[in-house]
């Protein structure tokens, strides 16, 4: 079996399901948006939709064209939008783009739950109202950086030596971009855990050692996979930049994928994981209606995602 299809059932293995659960934990929690009702699942919200748009990104410019043969079905259909200059830049942006959303949105969650535990009755109500306008501003901000790929032709290019199509912007100067982009990177990692390491401090000094303990294992446990991906990325990305032209680089090529899906996708298994009324609300819509009632799960929106 070729290497292109051994990847690709690999991404559909862990990216099917995740995008499942992306999709049932955002309807649970739209659904139910009253019991919700909280700007962590706002923010929930408009993260899952950005990372769904990444994932389907990622999955039109790289996972597709890679098992794409010249005979095959789907063949035609990268050589029709070939003809779409502004679509295959507009694709080549995002590929960019969404890098920095997605670390401006985790940053973003990682302030949220720090100002809440400082002064929940005044910083939730504004989370609430302007939330909405933070995340705007983290998409179109990149623009600064991401708009010179649209000055460059991006092509679908059909690669003979692995019959696959391939997305491509022979011009574009990519170190511009990453520039920018890697030092933005780090600064984000170090935002993220400072406000995570201090939102660990402040819980830990709570007195009901109940309480303590359950969110302080539960904040060391998304500190630390929220970062350590976040850190594995950039790491990716400054190596492959330094390796560009090398053997090692097309390694490391092989590999980002995976990563940037785990920064994608982590966020519905963490949300399941510890947010038990998610799951109490995902077990009530499948349970069986001979199953016997259980007593609904009240809410406080502060500690939800506990």
């Amino acid at each position: 079996m070729p290497v292109a299809w051994i990847m690709f059932l690999a991404y559909l293995s862990y990216g099917i399901p995740s995008v499942l659960l992306y999709f049932l934990t955002l309807f649970i929690v739209i659904r139910h948006r009253k019991t919700f009702d909280s700007s962590f699942f706002q923010l929930y919200c408009f993260d899952g939709l950005m990372n769904l748009f990444t994932y389907t990104v990622g999955y039109l410019k790289t996972r597709l064209s890679s098992i794409t043969c010249y005979h095959c079905v789907l063949a035609l259909f990268y050589r029709n939008i070939g003809n779409c200059p502004s679509l295959l830049n507009f694709v080549m942006c995002m590929n960019y783009h969404m890098a920095y959303v997605q670390y401006a949105i985790t940053s973003l969650i990682s302030l949220n739950r720090l100002s809440v535990l400082l002064k929940f009755n005044t910083c939730e109500p504004l989370w609430r109202k302007y939330t909405w306008l933070l995340v705007l501003a983290i998409f179109l901000f990149p623009f600064c950086n991401t708009r010179c790929v649209f000055m460059y032709t991006a092509e679908i290019v059909y690669l003979n030596e692995s019959d696959s199509y391939n997305l491509v912007s022979k011009q574009l100067p990519a170190s511009d971009i990453f520039s920018v982009l890697i030092p933005f990177m780090i600064v984000i990692i170090l935002i993220s855990v400072a406000a995570n390491v201090a939102s660990l401090i402040i819980v830990g000094n709570i007195n009901n050692s109940q309480t303590r303990n359950k969110a302080e294992v539960n904040f060391i446990v998304i500190m630390s996979i929220t970062c350590l991906v976040q850190l594995i990325g950039t790491v990716l990305s400054v190596a492959t930049l330094k390796l560009s032209g090398t053997p090692a680089a097309l390694v490391l090529a092989k590999i980002v994928p995976f990563v940037s899906d785990g920064l994608t996708l982590v966020q519905p298994w963490l949300l399941i994981g510890f947010s038990h009324a998610v799951r109490e609300k995902a077990r009530l819509m499948f349970a069986s209606r001979w199953s016997p009632k259980k007593h609904s799960v009240s809410v406080v929106a502060r500690s939800a995602t506990f």
